[in-house]
Formats: C-alpha cells, sequence, structure tokens
C-alpha cells in the first residue's frame, strides 16, 4: 500500500536525530552539523509536545461539534434506525479521511495533533458502523478480527505507533476469545497466547528485515515489545492461576494444571530476555527482562510470604537502586560492547559510509575527514567507533 507520508523525510528525520548526537558527541564540527542537516532535508510541520497536545484536542472538540451538528440538523431522524446510524458513521469516517489526505498533502503534517486526530476518529467512525450494522449480535472473537481489517490498512498507509499498539491487543484478544470457545479452550488459553506472542514477534524481526525505513520503526518497536510482554504474562504462574479462576468464575483460586511448567516459565523467561537481550544488544528485551523478573518476584511472593510487605519493598528498592548505581558505574566504559548510554552505534555504519562520499567540508588536513582524535573511519578518538 502507497505510505501517505513522504518516506524521504520520515527517514530523514531518523538521520538528522543521529547527525545531532553525532554533533552531541563530538564528532562532528558545528560546520559539518550544519552542512549535514542540509544533505537530510525535513519539510514536515511538526510543532512541540505542548502544541501537539492542544492541536489534538482541538481537531477532536471540532471534529466533535462538527458531526454533533449535522446529527441533530439533517440526520436526526435518519440515526433512529441501526442502518442509518452505520450509514451516517461511514459517511464520517470516509469524509475525515478525504479532510486527513488533504491535510498531510497541503499543510505537511506529520505527527503533528491534527492528523493523528483526524486518524483516530475515522478509525472509530468505521468500528462504529461494524458495531451498528450488526446490532452487537455477532460473537466477540468476529468483532475482533473486524476491527483488525479496520486498523491495517491504517498501520500500512499511516505508520502510526498507537494503531500498532491498538492492532496486537486486538489480534491477542481475537485469539484469546476464540480459543476460550473452545471445549478446552481455557486449558490451553495460556499456551495460545504465548504461541501468538512468539509468532507476533519474529514476524515483526522479519518485516523489519524486509522494509529497514524509518517509516515503521516506531510502530514495529511497539508490536515487539507488546509481544515479549504477552509472552512472558502468557507463561506468568499468577496470570494463569488468577485467569483461570476468573474464567470459571471461582472467588479463590485454586492449583492449575501443569503448575511446575508455569513455575518453570516464570522464572526462565526473564532470565532468558536479559541474556539474548544482553547478548545481542537488544534494549527493549533487556528493559522487558528487567521488569518481568521484578513481576515474577512478586508472583513468589504472593504465595509464598517470607518477610512484612513493608520490609521486601524496603529491601527490595534498595538491592535495585545498588545494582543501577553499580551497573552505571561498571559500564560508564563499554565493555564486552555494553554501555549504560544509549547508543545508535549499530547505525552508523551504512551511514557513516554514506556521510564520506557526500560533500562535508573537511576540517584539518588530508584526504580522511578528521572528527575529534581520529579519522572518520575510526568514528572519533580510537581505531573503533
Amino acid at each position: 500500500m502507497k505510505k501517505a507520508y513522504n518516506e524521504t523525510w520520515v527517514d530523514n528525520i531518523d538521520n538528522q536525530d543521529m547527525i545531532k548526537e553525532w554533533y552531541q558527541e563530538k564528532v562532528l564540527s558545528a560546520e559539518q552539523f550544519a552542512e549535514a542537516k542540509k544533505m537530510f532535508p525535513v519539510e514536515f510541520y511538526q510543532p512541540n509536545i505542548f502544541i501537539e497536545f492542544g492541536l489534538f484536542i482541538f481537531t477532536n472538540v471540532a471534529i466533535s461539534s462538527t458531526f454533533g451538528f449535522l446529527s441533530v440538523m439533517l440526520f436526526s431522524s435518519l440515526m433512529e434506525s441501526s442502518i442509518g446510524l452505520a450509514a451516517v458513521c461511514l459517511g464520517n469516517g470516509v469524509g475525515l479521511v478525504f479532510v486527513l489526505e488533504y491535510f498531510i498533502k497541503s499543510r505537511k503534517l506529520y505527527r503533528s495533533g491534527t492528523d493523528n486526530a483526524l486518524m483516530y476518529v475515522a478509525i472509530g467512525s468505521f468500528l462504529t458502523t461494524i458495531f451498528a450494522i450488526t446490532d452487537f449480535r455477532w460473537s466477540l472473537y468476529a468483532y475482533y478480527f473486524l476491527s483488525l481489517l479496520v486498523f491495517i490498512p491504517f498501520l500500512l498507509r499511516y505508520g502510526d505507533p498507537f494503531v500498532a499498539i491498538a492492532i496486537f491487543v486486538v489480534w491477542i484478544c481475537f485469539w484469546f476469545t476464540l480459543t476460550i470457545e473452545w471445549p478446552i479452550g481455557k486449558l490451553i488459553v495460556p499456551f495460545v497466547i504465548m504461541g501468538v506472542s512468539a509468532i507476533s514477534f519474529f514476524f515483526t524481526r522479519w518485516w523489519k528485515k524486509k522494509d529497514n525505513s524509518a517509516y515503521f520503526t516506531d510502530a514495529q518497536i511497539c508490536i515487539e515489545t507488546g509481544s515479549l510482554i504477552a509472552f512472558y504474562l502468557g507463561g506468568n504462574y499468577m496470570v494463569v492461576r488468577e485467569g483461570n479462576a476468573l474464567l470459571n468464575g471461582l472467588i479463590d483460586s485454586t492449583q492449575i494444571a501443569f503448575a511446575p511448567l508455569f513455575y518453570l516459565f516464570t522464572l526462565t523467561i526473564p532470565f532468558a530476555y536479559l541474556f539474548f537481550g544482553l547478548k545481542n544488544k537488544d534494549r527493549k528485551m533487556v528493559m522487558v527482562g528487567i521488569l518481568a523478573f521484578a513481576f515474577s518476584i512478586f508472583t513468589y511472593r504472593y504465595y509464598f510470604s517470607i518477610m512484612p510487605l513493608e520490609w521486601a519493598l524496603t529491601l527490595g528498592g534498595a538491592a535495585l537502586v545498588g545494582f543501577s548505581v553499580w551497573g552505571i558505574w561498571f559500564l560508564r566504559t563499554p565493555k564486552w560492547g555494553l554501555t549504560y548510554k544509549q547508543s545508535q552505534a549499530s547505525k552508523y555504519r551504512d551511514f557513516e559510509a554514506f556521510m564520506v562520499s557526500q560533500a562535508l567540508p573537511h576540517q584539518g588536513t588530508g584526504g580522511k575527514m578528521k572528527f575529534g582524535g581520529g579519522d572518520f573511519g575510526g568514528g572519533g578518538s580510537g581505531s573503533n567507533y
């Protein structure tokens, strides 16, 4: 599907972020920084976060006022039936998409608040159309499936991360509601959620390799992170046990089938995330692993209390703070390719070669550009970046 935003400009936003980081790390001089920004122009309208939030609220109010006025003055009789309501909502959604496309092309908007609001309200209008036509007579998993058919085209055209989050949540809910319809569904639903999450994670990895532009980067990060979280929660003993009690209408949860297996999942998944996150230098996997490890400790303490809650929170907090301070101190200089500073060094290799081929002004003398104390090929003050 053709993308709505100028893909080159979206890529250039990412390139400018790297250039800015280079400049802040003294890799580029001020003159080279200015010239490099000119090489990657971005003509989108991108206000600061406060203006963006204000535009988002204002656009929602404007849409609501317009739709309300038209509904009362022109469509009041039509909206008394479910088919009439569906027709009005469908027309509203189509009209908002046309307005959205016009503003993107003429005003060069990109996640400016206005285009976000138009997109989300249009999605809501199309979903309301489905609900109104069916009058909520279908199974829940059918509505989740139809919602996916609405969300996915918007993701492919606009690459919005919040739409990606909605797609992943609806995707998990679809499989959950579909599975519990089966007689054996309540027993196997944790394994289904884990399997669907794993498939989603590896599909996103494949998607990133196939399309490595920055257009879908935020959406891919959201889906990957959601997949990691859902996979862990699907195998967490506390989530499975309490969820099983909720599904079966039990006041107090009882021991579940395959309990030792879920003990193993609760213990090993956080360590697996930390191991592979550090090995592959995957920041989000490390972060999810740390949170999963903390939740595993909470899960153990929920069923096996070994000390008062106040003592547990105090000692646990002190241990985490101490470990964080030690980790920052230990990794203040990179070790084994790891550092506590966020870095985009993995992106530098191809980008560096491109920059070398461009006509940036050289500083110093000689055939190679000098950045800091080393050649450009060394990325700074040493033989390695």
